[in-house]
Formats: structure tokens, sequence, C-alpha cells
């Protein structure tokens, strides 16, 4: 919440209640029909003011993003809200009010005067298409609004908003225009898009990513517009390699480099972490101070471990037990990594970096400032290649598979628990003897 006063003013008798004076966004003149906000707060604590002020900021961000979708289409669905009968009411005014300000609208005497505005049309649309009329076809419904539409009714990563706009922008791109409407698009565009992208040097990889994406939001735009064609980005062949990108396991003194590089103790507590315990950098960073504790019974310090997304939806694919999003792993804590865990639970600032792809361009900027004219980092030394030392070191103990796989989290077709506590088979004293087997960093 803002702790500044700004739009909040204080009125009253006696000048003692806060107010909400703001001026409404021009995209949104439409859909508020107003200039200003004047509203009371009700209230003289301004803790309450700036937190209704802050309500009405942030509705103002999410009708500004649906406002991204087009005037007609966040009108079309406001009307479609309203009763038929009480709609037609409305329209009827909404008609009486344009001919009384456009009288001559029509007539061959209108002469220069002016006609209804380009938004006064459009809301009558609006409202004639909720009331089942046909829409006009200047408002097809395009590619990006189909796009930003869909994200309102599905859960998606940030990372997949991110592949999505990409996307639909390359699309736009190749076919030289804004934004292209869904019902313009043929299979030839999507065939010739495919040699564009080849001719991109593009990888095969990302060339079916695009198209899924594109798929995707195609199928909602056909829904949304009624459409009864194929899919044009659909079954193109693309032939993409098998498996995840290759990473190289570190060497362990190459690693401390990157360490001694980093200032901050969060920033190389991430790497202890992912090195003693196999995790995945957004794992990692979905570890909080109370994911820190001593088991009861064993009296045994582990940390609770909770799949990032990315992963959660590539083991869903694999296996039908991942999908539980609450699902976590409890690993016991290496005896090294004990104290600087139990430091981070104490102090619980949390990460410095919050996000994986923050932490991962600071990751990849720190790898650089290592100097190796003869063996300089590769691509394939990222961080997720210390979940490959971990798989390694514990091969090379010969800590059993069933045992190392559920500690670092790895999941099988026909697994039955990917993620989990050690209660079937594996208990927390015999996890930590394996997880003790681990190299010291």
């Amino acid at each position: 919440m803002n702790n500044d006063n700004q739009h909040l003013v204080l009125k009253g008798k006696n000048k003692d209640i806060w107010f909400i004076r703001m001026r409404v966004p021009k995209e949104l003149k439409p859909i508020i029909k107003k200039e200003y906000i004047n509203q009371t707060t009700g209230s003289s604590d301004i803790k309450v003011a700036r937190k209704k002020r802050d309500e009405i900021l942030a509705q103002f961000n999410v009708w500004k993003e649906n406002a991204r979708e087009g005037k007609f289409n966040i009108l079309y669905e406001n009307y479609s809200k309203i009763p038929e009968e009480q709609l037609k009411i409305i329209r009827d005014n909404f008609i009486d009010e344009l001919t009384n300000e456009y009288p001559w609208a029509g007539h061959p005497e209108q002469g220069n005067l002016p006609d209804p505005t380009k938004d006064e049309l459009t809301e009558l649309d609006a409202i004639n298409v909720a009331l089942g009329d046909e829409k006009p076809n200047e408002h097809a419904f395009t590619l990006s609004q189909a796009m930003r539409l869909n994200w309102k009714y599905k859960d998606y990563m940030p990372t997949t908003h991110s592949n999505h706009r990409k996307s639909v922008e390359r699309f736009n791109f190749f076919k030289g225009v804004q934004d292209i409407e869904i019902k313009k698009i043929r299979r030839r565009h999507a065939l010739d898009f495919k040699i564009f992208l080849e001719g991109l040097n593009l990888s095969n990889g990302t060339i079916a990513r695009h198209f899924q994406d594109l798929g995707v939001i195609w199928n909602f735009g056909r829904d949304e517009e009624e459409l009864t064609i194929a899919n044009p980005f659909s079954k193109m062949g693309i032939k993409v390699k098998a498996g995840r990108k290759s990473y190289l396991a570190w060497h362990i003194d190459d690693l401390r480099k990157v360490i001694d590089t980093m200032n901050d103790v969060r920033d190389k507590l991430i790497i202890y972490l992912a090195w003693y315990t196999g995790s995945r950098l957004g794992e990692c960073l979905s570890v909080r101070p109370e994911d820190i504790f001593k088991d009861k019974e064993s009296n045994i310090w582990v940390v609770s471990i909770k799949p990032d997304n990315e992963e959660r939806e590539y083991l869903s694919r694999l296996d039908e037990s991942a999908k539980n999003e609450n699902a976590r792993r409890i690993v016991p804590i290496h005896d090294n990594l004990i104290p600087h865990l139990q430091k981070f639970k104490m102090e619980a600032k949390g990460w410095k970096r919050k996000n994986p792809n923050q932490y991962s361009s600071y990751f990849s900027r720190q790898k650089m400032k290592i100097k190796d004219p003869i063996n300089p980092p590769s691509t394939r030394y990222s961080f997720h290649s210390i979940r490959h030392n971990v798989s390694t070191n514990f091969q090379r103990a010969k800590v059993d598979e069933s045992i190392s796989a559920r500690l670092v989290g790895h999941s099988t077709v026909g697994a039955t628990m990917t993620y989990g506590y050690y209660s079937e088979g594996v208990e927390l004293a015999t996890a930590l003897k394996e997880v003790n087997k681990l190299p010291i960093l």
C-alpha cells in the first residue's frame, strides 16, 4: 500500500473526511463515463483512506489491461451481463440521446455537421450485439485480443505470457500488420510463417513453441468468434529433439570461483542449497524461513522444498502424481549446510533476488567473470548444471537410486511419489546419512 496522500483531499463540513479525487484515464472514460472520480472514503483515518484509494487504483490497472482487448469487447462484456429487457431500455435511451445530439445524422441536408463519434457508435454496436445482432466487421476479434482475453481465464506463468507475446509479435510482423484478425488467418499463412522462422535460423524447439502458443491463442479466438474452420497452426510436422537441454556438471573449483565473485551471503546460499539438495533454481527460491525446521520425531534438521511451476508442468506430462501444486519433498540438511540455513531462518530477510529470472541473469554475469582462456565458461555450465553434479555425486557415492531420486526430486514414468515425505521406505536418518556423502563445496 502506498504511504503518500496522492489523490486524497480532506473535505466535509469540518474538513475531517478524506475524499478520493482523481482524473479518469482517457482509455477508461467510455467505461466509467466520468471525467473525475470524486468519492468519499467515509473515514478520517488516513490509513483507511489510502487503502480505499489503492483499491481504486488497482481496479483502474485491471480495467486498463482489459481495455487493451478493445473498447468494443469491454463494452460488450459489460452489456451482456444486463438482463435483456433492461438492456433494451438502455438502447432506446442511448438512441434517443444520439438523435437529440445529432438530429441531422443521415439526412441529405447534413452537410458539414458532425456525425456521432466513433466511441458512441462503438458503444451502440456493443449494445446491439449483446441483444443478439451480428458483430460488425470493424470489431472483428484479433490475435492480440484473443491472447489477452485467454490470459484472463487461464493461470499462466509469467514466462508463458512472455512466450505468447513473442509468438504473436513475430506472426504480426511476418504478416506486416499491427494485429491480424483471427478469422483472416489461413493455413497457407501458417505454412509460410514456418518457412519464415526457419530462415531466422531458429531451433525447431523454438519454432514448435511458437506454433503451440499460436494454436492455443487461435483456439480461444475461434471459440469467441464462433468459427468452424480448422486450426491453421496445428499439425505442422516440426520435429523436435527428444529430451531436455543437456547440461555439463561443474568442476567444483570453477563453481567455488563463481561463489567467490558474490558479495551477498544469500546469493551464495542459493548455490549451496542447490549443491546439497539437488534443487532447481525455482525450488531454491521457494524456500522460506519457516520451511527450515527440526523434524520432531527424528530430531533431524530438514528443509521443505516445493517444485517450481515450470518443472511441475514438465513432470505432469510424465507422471500424473506430480500435478499437486502444493506437493513438497522433505530433504534432510547436509551437516555443512545447517549453519547457513539456520542463519537464513533466524534473520528472516528472504532472498535478495525474488524470482528465477533475476537470479539466473545475476548468476550468468558472475560466471562470466571467471577468466579461463583454455576452458571459457560454456552455456552448458549453468545453475541447472549443479543439479547434474548432485546426481553424479550420489551415483559416485553408490547411493541407492530409489533414495537419491527422492532426495533430488526426480520423476520417472510410473512413479507414485515424485515429491513427498520419507514415510514409504526412506527414513530421514537413512536419507541424512546419504546426503552427508555429498562432497563439501
